[in-house]
């Protein structure tokens, strides 16, 4: 195992580049994207519709901020579309009388978010005016403020699954992601050598040799969960202190995870390795997978925002659903760790499987 771990090891110092491109690109991609203020909210260029006079449109847009989510800009309607038009702004709000409109240059993940936020403000909005239209003269607002400060009833609002109430962190979301996403690149071009020794028939010389069969598997599979592991660490700990992404204290849970989505994916790797029988065909296959499961297991735009039935129930099958829950369960809602058994047992379920078929489809095409 030993000899054949150090000799993956040898070939990446000979061809580090393309390991090393994935680790860069995921650091440039959330640096980017997320930026390195913690603190700034995402500004929202609006403008009021003719429907709506312009004292209004500024009490909309002071009610919005007041969320403390968004960073809402009244201007003239002629700057906003001048401003999304080259790209300055990716999305932009139009304000009209008791409804809105989002308005975008090219389709930006950003604004399910968005429209998540401006459904549930406005809703509540709403219904403040309608009931301050049908109570004339009482001042409904002050009065629900104050009952608010010491209510007679405490609710607590969960999902039907039992599931805390849907918190949004753009850096950590794209952080998680783009940093997951990236790995499994990393992972599974990391076991390329094996698809290659297969072509060529060193494969079914190396199982014959006096090294034990189980001492190649590991070694490979060592070098691949080592590599995949250390990219996302590093990525993790250098947003953390470099950068001050606010990953929460528990690290070690953090770390914990990250090792069971790592043998997941190792494992979804091994099982990938015995369905190709050519390196061209893996260059072909890793990206479908790659983006298929970043997309539909929320590393892009969170998973809350899906509406889709056949979706949502092909994401509970992939490795990278739940090792995006199981991060912002740590980092987000604080979970304790009977509620993050659920998310790594079925990472650790997942890999066993896929280790278990992934084995055996390589001992049938070997022999």
């Amino acid at each position: 195992m030993k000899s054949v771990f150090l000799l993956q090891w040898q070939r990446f110092r000979r061809a580090p580049v393309m390991m090393l491109s994935f680790l860069i690109m995921t650091i440039i991609f959330v640096a980017l994207l997320a930026g390195n203020n913690p603190a700034e909210r995402p500004a929202i260029l609006a403008y009021a519709d003719d429907s709506l006079p312009e004292s209004e449109a500024e009490d909309w847009v002071a009610s919005l901020n007041k969320a403390e989510e968004f960073n809402f800009q009244l201007m003239s309607e002629k700057d906003v579309r001048e401003a999304v038009a080259a790209g300055d702004a990716p999305l932009a709000l139009r304000l009209m009388d008791g409804n809105y409109r989002i308005v975008l240059a090219a389709d930006d993940m950003g604004r399910f978010v968005l429209e998540a936020f401006l459904n549930r403000k406005y809703r509540e909005e709403l219904r403040f005016q309608q009931v301050e239209q049908q109570i004339a003269g009482s001042d409904i607002r002050t009065e629900v403020a104050g009952l608010m400060e010491e209510p007679p009833l405490q609710v607590t609002t969960t999902t039907l699954e039992g599931t805390e109430e849907f918190q949004y962190d753009n850096q950590l979301q794209l952080l998680f992601g783009m940093t997951l996403f990236f790995s499994v690149y990393t992972i599974m071009f990391s076991l390329m050598k094996i698809v290659e020794e297969k072509k060529y028939g060193t494969w079914n010389r190396l199982i014959l040799s006096p090294v034990g069969k189980w001492e190649i598997y590991l070694g490979h599979l060592a070098y691949s969960f080592a590599i995949g592991y250390f990219q996302i660490v590093t990525i993790f700990i250098l947003f953390k202190y470099a950068f001050h992404f606010d990953v929460g204290d528990r690290f070690g849970a953090i770390l914990l995870i990250i090792a069971c989505y790592t043998f997941a994916i190792v494992a979804l790797s091994m099982l990938v390795m015995g369905l190709v029988s050519r390196p061209q065909q893996l260059q072909a296959v890793v990206p479908i997978i790659a983006t298929g499961m970043a997309m539909i297991g929320g590393a892009f735009w969170p998973i809350e925002l899906v509406n889709s039935n056949m979706l949502l129930a092909i994401s509970k099958i992939l490795p990278i659903t739940y090792g995006l829950d199981a991060l912002k369960g740590v980092a987000i809602y604080d979970r304790s760790w009977q509620e993050l058994s659920e998310p790594i047992s079925i990472l650790l379920l997942i890999g066993v499987v896929c280790m278990g078929i992934g084995i055996n489809l390589m001992e049938r095409r070997t022999y």
